[in-house]
C-alpha cells in the first residue's frame, strides 16, 4: 500500500517510468500537505502500514515464490513500526498461501516484464483477494481502500484501456541504462490464469507457499527456506557439513577443492546482525 500500482514491475528504462515518477511526486506532496495541514494522520506511514498491511505483503511475496530476503526487510520494517509481525505469521501465511507465480530463477523463461505483462502486482492481488488471501479493507497511499485499487488495476477486472495499454510494457531489445529510452508494447497482454506467468489459486503452481520456516537444534529461534527452490530429492538429506566462519572464506574452500560434490557448507556469523546484508 506504500507504492503505486505498477511501480514494482515496470521495466527501469520505460517511458512509463515518467508518468510513476511524477505522479509518485505529486502524491508525496499531497500526503504531507494533509498531514500538515489538514492533521490527517491516516496518510503516516505507520497508518497505512497495519497488521493486516504487513500480512499481504508476505502474502504476496509468498505467492511470488517467496523471498528469503524479504523475511529479512519485512520483519526488519515490522520491527521499527513496533509491530507484532513474526516469522511464526510468516510460517502462518505459507502453508495455507499457493504459489501463483513463478520468475527466475525458479522459472528461467519468465521475467518481470513478462509478470508485467501478465498485470503485475495488482493481479497477483487480485488472485489472492479472489480466494479471500488477503484483507482488501486496509487503505494505500493512493486509493481509500485496497479493494479500490483492485477494481481500477487488476487487469481482469478493469476496463480502462489506458490501464491494459501500461501493462503492456515490453523491453526495448537493446540493452540501455538510460531512463525513459524506449516505449515499446507488447501485441497482447497475458490474461491465461490457467498455465500463464500469473496462475488462479485453483491453477497454482504449488498448494504450499514457497517459504517455511523450520526449528531444531541448529535453529531453535527458527529458520527460514525457500521451498520453491527445493528439489524433491534432497527434502530427506544426509551427508557431510563444512562449516566455514565467513562468506570469504567458504568462497576459498569451495574454489580449492575443501568442498566436494554433496557437501552442506555451513557459513556462521552471516546472518542479518553478523553479514548485514547477507
Amino acid at each position: 500500500g506504500l507504492s503505486l500500482p505498477g511501480n514494482g514491475s515496470t521495466l527501469a528504462t520505460h517511458g512509463d517510468r515518467r508518468r510513476l515518477f511524477v505522479e509518485a511526486g505529486h502524491l508525496i506532496v499531497d500526503l504531507a500537505r494533509r498531514y500538515y495541514e489538514e492533521d490527517d494522520a491516516a496518510v503516516l506511514p505507520r497508518a497505512v502500514a497495519n497488521f493486516a498491511a504487513f500480512e499481504n505483503a508476505m502474502t504476496l511475496d509468498i505467492a511470488m515464490g517467496g523471498s528469503t530476503n524479504t523475511v529479512l526487510h519485512l520483519l526488519a520494517a515490522a520491527h521499527e513500526a513496533e509491530m507484532d509481525f513474526t516469522m511464526a505469521d510468516i510460517d502462518r501465511l505459507s502453508r495455507r498461501v499457493p504459489v501463483l507465480c513463478k520468475v527466475a530463477p525458479s522459472k528461467s523463461d519468465v521475467h518481470m516484464e513478462d509478470v508485467h505483462r501478465a498485470g503485475g502486482i495488482m493481479a497477483i492481488l487480485g488472485e489472492l483477494e479472489r480466494a479471500g488471501l488477503i484483507d482488501a479493507a486496509i487503505p494505500t497511499v493512493h486509493s481509500e481502500t485496497m479493494a479500490a485499487a483492485l477494481g481500477q488495476w487488476d487487469i481482469r477486472r478493469t476496463d480502462s484501456p489506458s490501464v491494459r495499454e501500461f501493462y503492456m510494457a515490453a523491453p526495448g531489445g537493446v540493452p540501455t541504462q538510460t531512463a525513459f529510452s524506449q516505449n515499446r508494447r507488447y501485441d497482447s497482454l497475458d490474461l491465461d490464469r490457467e498455465k500463464g506467468v500469473i496462475r488462479s489459486v485453483e491453477k497454482a503452481f504449488s498448494k504450499d507457499g514457497g517459504l517455511a520456516v523450520l526449528y531444531g537444534n541448529l535453529a531453535e529461534s527458527g529458520a527460514i527456506v525457500k521451498t520453491a527452490g527445493v528439489d524433491e530429492s534432497i527434502l530427506v538429506f544426509s551427508g557431510p557439513a563444512v562449516v566455514f566462519e565467513s562468506q570469504d572464506s567458504a568462497v576459498s574452500g569451495i574454489l580449492t577443492g575443501k568442498v566436494k560434490a554433496g557437501d552442506v557448507v555451513v557459513i556462521r556469523y552471516e546472518g542479518p546482525r553478523g553479514g548485514p546484508g547477507m
